[in-house]
């Protein structure tokens, strides 16, 4: 089959795209009026489908909750693996792993990974979901820790801070949506956030 150079995306591609379409508007709407209160006959109507043409992506409401956490858990997973090499000081590994998740969950369009989200799911996908999230958020107090005992931070107590950092990921994903419509500079939004972020932390 001619690919045409690459110009022309392939099925899969095309089927990834819509997919991917459809995470970010449902994402919006269980954002704005929680997972209960959305239907996926909304979704469908928000996306311009019909609820049959969303089931051929997904095969009920609790799927596509759980991969709109996913798209959110992914981004700092990834983020994680591309900035293990930032540099020898904490501090460094913390602001660029922090900026990275910040960028990539904006740019991704993830949803509130919190534990009332995945709470609303059935008990068989909740596991996975809540050490990942766990996981994530053990390592930013890990990175706060490295970077306090440098420091380069002042001392504060790093579980809650961990918490906060990890609850402000979901919320500056929202505001860009609210404010923006998701068409603000990843990069730009993200440098802005952690910016007010370190005002608060750096040691005087």
């Amino acid at each position: 089959m001619a690919d045409w150079n690459g110009e022309i995306a392939s099925r899969e591609e095309m089927r990834e795209r819509k997919r991917r379409a459809a995470l970010r508007v449902a994402s919006r709407l269980f954002n704005e009026k929680g997972y209960h209160a959305t239907s996926l006959d909304e979704i469908a109507d928000r996306i311009g489908v019909t609820k049959t043409a969303l089931y051929y992506y997904f095969r009920n409401k609790e799927e596509l909750l759980y991969e709109c956490i996913e798209v959110s858990l992914k981004a700092g997973e990834r983020a994680r693996v591309e900035t293990e090499e930032a540099g020898p000081d904490a501090f460094d590994r913390f602001r660029a792993f922090y900026l990275a998740f910040l960028r990539h969950v904006i740019e991704d369009g993830g949803t509130y990974a919190t534990l009332i989200n995945i709470r609303a799911l059935p008990a068989s996908m909740q596991q996975q979901l809540v050490q990942r999230r766990e996981t994530l958020r053990a390592h930013i107090q890990g990175l706060l820790d490295g970077a306090v005992a440098e420091g380069r931070l002042r001392e504060v107590e790093t579980e809650s801070t961990a918490l906060f950092l990890f609850a402000a990921v979901n919320w500056i994903m929202a505001y860009s949506l609210e404010q923006h419509g998701g068409r603000a500079d990843p990069t730009i939004t993200a440098e802005t956030f952690l910016d007010q972020v370190l005002r608060g932390l750096e040691s005087r």
